[in-house]
């Protein structure tokens, strides 16, 4: 019989499991389009990006059946710049649900921990960054309230031959 689903907060030890669902993150995010320098070490970057203020400003929840890791979400809190009024606003980076849990309500619950969080924290707002193609992606945040804010557009610079 397969045991329920823990969502819990994600501790050190647990890095290194966020850290391998985040590479499948990054696959899909590559096969909608999004391009940017990748090696063998963007997994332990990603890590370094947010362990040392995990906590404080960096929070990781991981959903876990059966002792395995199979779900993670990562906050963050930041600050507006002061000519935005300096308030604290949490921003939500990166959610990763695998297959064999989509569509049982994990990511819903990985969510709601974070916006509890948020509201201890008193954060003005709460933002998530989608890629346009992700349309699924989309769907899930407005089914949650959120509303589409600002538009990021990206022109690719090629480098020239003389650069090379």
């Amino acid at each position: 019989m397969m045991q329920p689903v823990i969502v819990r907060s994600g501790t050190e030890t647990d890095l290194r499991a966020a850290g391998l669902l985040w590479s499948k993150l990054s696959s899909y995010h590559e096969s909608l389009g999004m391009h940017f320098p990748a090696d063998d070490s963007s997994i332990d970057k990603w890590i370094d990006s947010f362990s040392r203020t995990l906590g404080r400003f960096s929070f990781l929840w991981v959903a876990e059946r059966d002792h395995q890791i199979s779900a993670f979400l990562l906050a963050r809190l930041k600050s507006t710049p002061a000519y935005l009024g300096g308030v604290m606003v949490g921003e939500i980076s990166d959610l990763y649900v695998s297959e064999e849990l989509r569509g049982q309500g994990t990511g819903r619950q990985l969510v709601a921990e974070a916006m509890q969080l948020f509201k201890i924290q008193k954060v003005h707002s709460v933002e998530v960054q989608i890629m346009a193609q992700n349309k699924s992606g989309l769907a899930f945040w407005n089914s949650l309230g959120f509303q589409d804010d600002i538009v990021l557009v990206r022109q690719m610079i090629e480098p020239d031959e003389s650069d090379a």
